[in-house]
């Protein structure tokens, strides 16, 4: 299913009268995606560990995903002055509950592993301001279709973040223990 929205619709490209222009709306949405992709890539090269190479692609290839989307939907509104919202299924799944990232000799080797961590820490910071992000376009739109599109876009968004938080949960506890250092 495709929803289609016209200019007037959208109250002229504003969302719904709450001051928020939709062209600078999805700008921004657009440029924490390409944050996103850029990062999972850059962490998926420098990576060793084949697991976490796989799922930090996978994870770029989602937020290149949602740029994709996001940019075919700025286009055609611009263009035509139309909103085309499509269907996005959830699609992240991960197969290891308590490691969806890394797998366990990484964790036995995880004091070495500082930019892994960091990497992680930078992630579920981008992950967070993406969902929040997306929960504040979706609670300014009184439209419904675009309500339920930042919706959609904020739940893949909480998966991803709940997926880097339940890896940092696990990796945590042995990385400060390694290191001899503790979180305040």
């Amino acid at each position: 299913m495709v929803w289609m929205l016209s200019s007037s619709m959208l109250n002229n490209t504003r969302l719904e009268g709450k001051g928020m222009d939709l062209k600078k709306a999805f700008g921004v949405a657009m440029k924490g995606e390409i944050e996103g992709r850029e990062l999972y890539r850059a962490a998926a090269d420098r990576t060793n560990d084949k697991k976490a190479k796989e799922v930090f692609m996978y994870l770029a290839e989602e937020e290149d995903r949602h740029f994709e989307t996001l940019k075919a939907m700025y286009n055609s509104y611009s263009s035509e002055g139309k909103l085309k919202i499509p269907e996005m299924p959830r699609i992240v799944r991960f197969d290891d509950a308590s490691s969806p990232i890394f797998s366990r000799d990484f964790k036995k080797r995880i004091g070495e592993k500082h930019f892994e961590m960091s990497a992680l820490s930078l992630a579920l910071r981008l992950e967070n301001d993406s969902v929040q992000y997306y929960a504040k376009m979706a609670k300014e739109s009184d439209n419904s279709g675009l309500k339920d599109f930042f919706n959609r876009l904020s739940q893949w968004e909480k998966d991803h973040y709940d997926a880097i938080y339940a890896e940092i949960s696990y990796l945590e506890d042995e990385y400060y223990a390694e290191n001899h250092f503790a979180p305040f």
